[in-house]
């Protein structure tokens, strides 16, 4: 959707109450020779300049003012009635298009700050909110990419409100948690704000229309492929195209690539972590992502032909993929000696019915965010026994006559498992289907697991809202 606002015609009334030079600039025709002469005035090298003007972009508008008034003192006087003009002609051309709306909301990116307990130097993740101008008021939209070694993310608002990344920061490597043959490499361009009449009030459930913009490039010579708008968070849910659940993401730092002679010479990916990248895998695109002629054409300069499909489920490939060669990748589980199950004792035995409650609720909650991996409760006489349905692994044992909550993980282990959930509950694109309090209690379990916990009843405080003590022994 169009975001340009039409261009009335100019007001006379308008125009007498400029001043003179204004109103000429907006009645006088354009002389399109004026702006050739001010254009081959330019420097050839202006492009080498490009990182220069990229950071006066994201300068604010009175430091702009205050750098354009100090580098004037420098120029010469045609070069200063050159600058004149054209600041005369942007006055017309906005007074003719009019006042460009005010954004109601603006996007901002808050740091995981977990990371610090863990001695990671970057962020796990970013949080995606939308602040409301006027009152302000933040709201929380989704999560980007989790990367578990941290990543460094460099971003600025543009003039049009899109939160816009900034390399070498914005690539990642994609790699299938189930067949880690499959890979992508993906390099994030922009969040595009909802329209400029949206706002929010608190509790609101609607889904507000936010865009990520993201780029994939060639696997070898990382050139781009194509470009894709997906709609945000849905993009990251499961399911979605940058699923979380599915891909393993490596940030990557791109050297500028020149023309590349030999097909070999492809040593401009430095992973951020100290394991250097497989150079030799060959692997399969993603099959929906459509290629341009160009892009096909440009590619092949560097790349064999392509080999006959492997899947009739692919609609376009880029003609570099192949299928990776030899027996598939073996995936081994190490089996466990059992653990002791930790115990814990309910404080107040009259909140047993808290807690069943609280674990049914969980039980629901999975089978619709997770339904991959749904959990289930199970009741042996007094005891309950909430379980991963999937996995067959058991999370909580709640004993009722003895008011007794234990479980045989690790305390990391266990906070994962909520961590996930509570997160798939966040993220989920029917957001309809919870009422506002589940949301709002998703959110804060997703925020207390995302911190690092030492002490178990700690966390089975923020679980199901009642204390817990450490004073009963495990009479099994």
């Amino acid at each position: 959707m169009s975001r340009e606002v039409p261009v009335p015609v100019a007001n006379e009334g308008d125009v007498q109450s400029l001043p003179p030079a204004d109103a000429k600039a907006l009645t006088e025709p354009f002389d399109s020779s004026l702006s050739f002469e001010v254009d081959i005035s330019l420097p050839e090298d202006l492009t080498v300049a490009g990182g220069i003007i990229d950071q006066i972009n994201q300068l604010k508008a009175t430091v702009k003012v205050a750098l354009v008034r100090r580098l004037m003192t420098q120029l010469q006087t045609e070069q200063i009635q050159t600058i004149l003009e054209c600041g005369l002609r942007e006055i017309g051309d906005r007074h003719r298009r009019g006042i460009a709306p005010t954004q109601n909301t603006r996007l901002l990116l808050k740091k995981d700050y977990s990371y610090q307990d863990r001695g990671l130097s970057d962020p796990n993740q970013y949080y995606v909110y939308l602040r409301r101008r006027k009152p302000k008021l933040d709201r929380y939209i989704g999560t980007l990419f989790y990367v578990p070694q941290g990543c460094t993310l460099d971003y600025f608002l543009d003039a049009e409100g899109r939160l816009v990344f900034n390399p070498p920061h914005n690539v990642f490597q994609l790699q299938d948690c189930k067949n880690p043959a499959v890979k992508q490499l993906v390099r994030l361009l922009y969040l595009e704000p909802p329209p400029p009449d949206y706002t929010f009030d608190k509790q609101q459930n609607d889904t507000p229309d936010i865009h990520l913009h993201v780029e994939y490039l060639d696997l070898k010579t990382h050139q781009p492929i194509a470009k894709q708008v997906y709609p945000f968070p849905l993009c990251m849910h499961e399911g979605g195209r940058l699923d979380r659940y599915r891909w393993d993401v490596t940030p990557l730092t791109l050297k500028p690539i020149a023309v590349l002679h030999d097909p070999s010479d492809c040593t401009s990916v430095v992973p951020s972590t100290a394991e250097k990248l497989v150079a030799s895998s060959h692997t399969q695109a993603d099959p929906t992502l459509s290629l341009s002629s160009q892009a096909v054409a440009r590619l092949s300069e560097f790349q064999p032909p392509p080999i006959a499909a492997r899947s009739s489920q692919a609609a376009i490939k880029p003609p570099f993929n192949r299928a990776p060669t030899g027996p598939p990748p073996v995936r081994r589980v190490l089996e466990l000696p059992a653990t002791k199950w930790l115990t814990f004792a309910l404080s107040n035995s009259s909140d047993t019915d808290v807690i069943l409650k609280r674990m049914r609720l969980w039980v629901t909650w999975s089978k619709k965010a997770m339904p991959q991996s749904p959990w289930e409760l199970i009741q042996e006489g007094t005891t309950h026994t909430l379980m991963n349905a999937h996995f067959k692994r058991r999370i909580l044992r709640f004993s009722s006559d003895r008011s007794a909550m234990a479980f045989e993980n690790s305390l990391p282990v266990l906070v994962r498992w909520f961590h996930d959930l509570s997160l798939a509950v966040s993220q989920s694109p029917n957001q309809r289907q919870y009422s506002a309090a589940q949301l709002q209690l998703a959110h804060s379990l997703f925020v207390e697991m995302s911190l690092p916990q030492t002490d178990p009843v700690a966390v089975l405080k923020h679980l199901f809202g009642v204390d817990f003590s450490k004073t009963l022994p495990d009479r099994r």
